[in-house]
């Protein structure tokens, strides 16, 4: 069994009745052998009990060594019975007892123990006492009563706060951060009470912080003033005194000023250090100083750490120390390694300031550390935190949580503003000035928008393309006779636009960019290059990929021959192009560049850094349209496992990289393995990007194909019809993407057998692409032959006729190779043989046949139907016809096709 450890109390006592100093010393040795403190503090004992002389008239070492009876479990103390010991703290023992008069309710009692009676202990207990009798606030024990037992030892009587240690109760309850700095400010707010009093607690710790329930609600409770000093008048008028060479407090939590030798002068923002050790275990799980390091040091040099060494900042400690054993044995699983996904760059500024070793660089108050916690939770700038007009813009903007529309894209949006208000403090001259004033604007116009409508502002829900917008038409007032501030601020505004999803309004703020650079730096300026960069960006998200195309070979040449081997512009540049590629299905042009791209940013980047993530995930797409279908899924897994492990499940990267293995799935002809990697990533994306998003609708988009594929129509067409409705309400319902989503979920209602819902959505999309495409352009001849089918599979063929004859002119003329066109001609005879139209319904059906055939390698698996139904109409056409030879030879042709035991090739 483990050895009880021993008390400073219990050594105390027995040292007292050691006959001789040397004896004394030989056992203070023995028994304190591996605690330098506990040595420090008995020695302190010592010293203060032979220094305090006698206390009204009593032998405080004849009283230790024949100590009366103690009481105990069971006795009576005038109108409470003691049921039962619950704790030891400082020189008394706390009981649970039960008052009989005059109210019957259970109470704290605490008595002095036994032995303990010198004239120091009883004034300190004494001004433990008085202290909590000064105090009413809600976070504080009561004092209840006080007296003297029939042996003569003092006690009084607290309220029974039935409940455990503020660490022990957030990690049993795997409370998340902001909850535990939440219970926090309460503690902070009762302490400060205490100093309004005059009272400095100086023993502030987890075990002195309780966490107790009432009406199921977690309520801080500060308890044990056993050491507080006064910081006005007396507590009480026995003799409080501290001994030189003994220390008051707890180790790990103590203040340097009262690891002074003799600490005299301490004030209450030793109590502010204090609370920052305790909000710093409270993060991280350790105190600043490790227990196991000043357990083990000598006392010279436990001082010399407490007083000197600088702890890491919370952030370095949980990145040194976090574990999947230690958050099992604190009990908190993930929540608390959360904590490192936080802002914790500002939490680290609070916590290091209440924990400055010298105490004028600290919080004055306790109520200044409980404000910048407050401060904090509010989305408010800590006042702990360097100003700085960058941090000021992003504090401002994330307090009006409104302008996001409660997703997390808003961090990315506005992360280029603030970037650039960083930098922008860093320019001399007169681009300061003109930075200074495009931050201004921003800060005035932009973020202003929040205020109510009567001080000239869009109220309170306005979001984030609201302000800008509202704010664009004062920009060339604004900047009449400032161009930089003019570029800076349009380039601002366009990156906000692309992550918010509106490319059409980036390209225009990121054209005007690109205009003044170039007039003011030169076309072949890196900070016109940038700005060209950005703009292909833009061109890229609106499907401009012609565009985009031009200007990214452009930029290709320039910065190849501009700027060193692996600039990040230059591989910027590199890795647009292949996508650009890639979108237009020039994937062998793509490929080299990808190739390059990645091994590069491996090199200059490294294998785990977003940029080179991202070049690795479009590389793996372009081996998967380059037939290298085993390199790509190989790729996309080790993408997304450097994601997942470098930056979190829920990183735009990560995102990414699972949308895009789970689309190499699809192409592979795997739907069934993509669909829970795109359900997994969909639901994240709405949280991270908010559910009509570019980048969420397209997941969404993909997701509903995978069902479609998969022979789910049931599953595919409540999700189609989610983006659709969404893309409508984004982008209008003339938008080629909200048409194209729309006939993606007419195609699954035909395919489900709902006829009924299936044509009019296909009418209305021929309808819009013809306005928005042209009327003869191929995506026309898509939607008029899906109206043509469905018209036929509800017998409607006479009006199936003209549909089919509009779309297969569109398809002879534009793709005339396609087996789409044949599947049309095919269709059309079927119109024809059901309005028995002879004369051209077996040319028409057997050319559909014979060209569906020739090039069934083409048709994917779930558009293989269409080969059996081109036989169904042949063999339909020769048995109407009366030809019953050729109408049996069709039909085994038919069964064989249907069973696939032979070819079906045609006669």
């Amino acid at each position: 069994m483990p050895d009880t450890p021993q008390t400073e109390e219990s050594v105390f006592a027995e040292a007292l009745r050691k006959p001789s100093a040397q004896e004394r010393a030989a056992f203070l040795d023995a028994a304190c052998a591996h605690d330098a403190a506990l040595l420090a503090r008995v020695r302190g004992l010592l010293k203060s009990h032979e220094e305090a002389g006698s206390f009204l008239g009593q032998a405080p070492v004849a009283t230790v060594i024949q100590p009366p009876v103690a009481e105990g479990p069971g006795m009576i103390i005038g109108p409470y019975k003691l049921l039962q010991q619950i704790g030891e703290g400082g020189m008394g023992t706390v009981y649970m007892a039960e008052q009989t008069q005059p109210v019957r309710r259970m109470v704290a009692l605490k008595i002095i123990k036994p032995g303990m009676d010198s004239a120091q202990v009883i004034a300190r207990f004494e001004a433990e006492r008085q202290a909590l009798a000064l105090m009413d606030h809600p976070h504080i024990a009561r004092v209840l009563d006080a007296g003297t037992t029939e042996s003569g030892r003092p006690y009084f009587v607290m309220e029974l706060v039935k409940g455990i240690s503020i660490t022990r109760f957030c990690d049993e309850n795997q409370l998340t951060p902001r909850e535990r700095l939440e219970l926090f400010v309460p503690v902070c707010q009762a302490v400060q009470h205490a100093h309004t009093k005059g009272i400095i607690h100086r023993d502030l710790k987890p075990s002195n912080v309780l966490i107790a329930l009432y009406d199921d609600k977690p309520v801080p409770k500060v308890i044990d003033f056993g050491v507080a000093k006064a910081t006005g008048e007396k507590l009480t008028e026995r003799t409080l005194f501290t001994g030189f060479g003994s220390f008051v407090g707890t180790l790990e939590y103590m203040s340097p000023e009262q690891a002074k030798l003799n600490a005299l002068d301490i004030d209450t923002r030793s109590d502010v250090y204090s609370l920052g050790v305790l909000l710093y275990e409270l993060l991280t799980g350790s105190t600043p100083l490790e227990h196991g390091r000043l357990k083990e040091a000598a006392l010279d040099e436990l001082l010399r750490i407490i007083r000197e060494e600088e702890p890491p900042r919370p952030s370095t400690r949980l990145s040194q120390t976090w574990s999947a054993e230690r958050a099992a044995r604190m009990k908190v699983g993930p929540q608390l390694s959360a904590l490192r996904a936080l802002r914790f760059q500002e939490l680290d500024c609070v916590i290091m300031k209440a924990l400055e070793k010298d105490r004028t660089r600290r919080y004055e108050t306790v109520s200044g550390l409980a404000r910048d916690i407050q401060r904090y939770l509010a989305d408010e700038p800590v006042e702990a935190h360097p100003p700085s007009v960058g941090y000021r813009l992003r504090k401002f903007a994330r307090k009006n949580k409104f302008l996001s529309s409660g997703a997390a894209v808003y961090v990315v949006a506005i992360s280029g503003l603030t970037v650039w208000a960083t930098r922008a403090e860093n320019l001399a001259g007169g681009n300061a000035a003109e930075a200074n004033a495009a931050i201004a604007f921003l800060e005035n116009q932009v973020f202003a928008a929040a205020r109510p409508v009567a001080l000239g502002g869009l109220g309170p829900e306005v979001t984030l393309r609201q302000a800008i917008s509202e704010a664009e038409p004062k920009i060339d007032a604004a900047f009449r006779d400032a161009p930089l501030g003019e570029m800076n601020v349009r380039h601002v505004l366009g990156i906000t636009y692309i992550n918010l999803g509106d490319s059409g309004a980036a390209i225009r703020q990121l054209e005007r960019s690109v205009e003044i650079r170039q007039a003011r730096f030169g076309p072949n300026h890196i900070n016109t290059l940038a700005g060209k960069n950005q703009l292909a960006n833009a061109y890229t998200a609106a499907y401009r990929y012609s565009d985009a195309i031009a200007l990214n070979e452009e930029l290709l040449k320039k910065t190849k021959a501009l700027l060193p081997n692996g600039n990040p512009l230059a591989l910027n540049v590199l890795n647009n192009l292949g996508v650009n590629y890639y979108e237009v299905s020039r994937w062998t042009e793509a490929l080299p560049l990808l190739e390059e791209c990645v091994k590069l940013r491996k090199a200059k980047q490294g294998p785990d850094q977003p940029e080179t993530l991202n070049s690795m995930v479009n590389l793996a797409g372009t081996y998967l349209k380059t037939g290298q279908t085993d390199k790509a899924l190989a790729l996309f897994e080790e993408t997304l496992t450097l994601a997942k492990g470098k930056l979190g499940p829920d990183h735009y990267m990560t995102l990414t990289s699972l949308s895009r293995f789970a689309t190499a799935y699809f192409d592979a002809g795997r739907p069934a393995d993509a669909i829970p990697l795109h359900n997994e990533a969909l639901k994240r994306m709405k949280v991270f990007f908010g559910p009509d998003h570019p980048e969420t609708l397209k997941c969404m988009t993909n997701l509903a194909t995978d069902y479609h594929a998969a022979g789910r129509f049931a599953d595919a067409i409540p999700v189609f019809d989610e983006c659709a409705r969404l893309r409508k309400g984004k982008l209008g319902s003339d938008d080629p993407v909200t048409v194209d989503t729309l006939f993606g979920l007419a195609v699954v209602y035909q395919e489900n057998g709902d006829y009924e819902q299936a044509g009019p959505i296909f009418v209305e999309v021929a309808r819009l692409r013809k306005q928005t495409l042209g009327a003869e352009h191929e995506a026309v001849a898509f939607a008029l032959c899906r109206l043509g089918r469905n018209l036929l599979y509800e017998r409607e063929y006479a009006d199936a006729e003209a549909p089919l004859r509009e779309g297969l002119a569109i398809y002879q003329k534009k793709l005339p190779d396609d087996w789409g066109c044949f599947d049309t001609q095919s269709l059309l005879g079927g119109s024809l043989l059901g309005q028995q139209k002879y004369a051209e319904v077996e040319a028409l059906l057997l050319a559909g046949y014979r060209g569906l055939d020739t090039r069934a390698a083409r048709i994917q698996a779930p558009d293989r139907y269409r080969l059996t139904e081109a036989l169904e109409r042949l063999v339909q056409l020769y048995e109407a016809t009366g030809k019953l030879d050729e109408a049996v030879k069709w039909r085994q042709k038919l069964e064989a096709a249907r069973i696939g035991t032979q070819s079906a090739a045609s006669p």
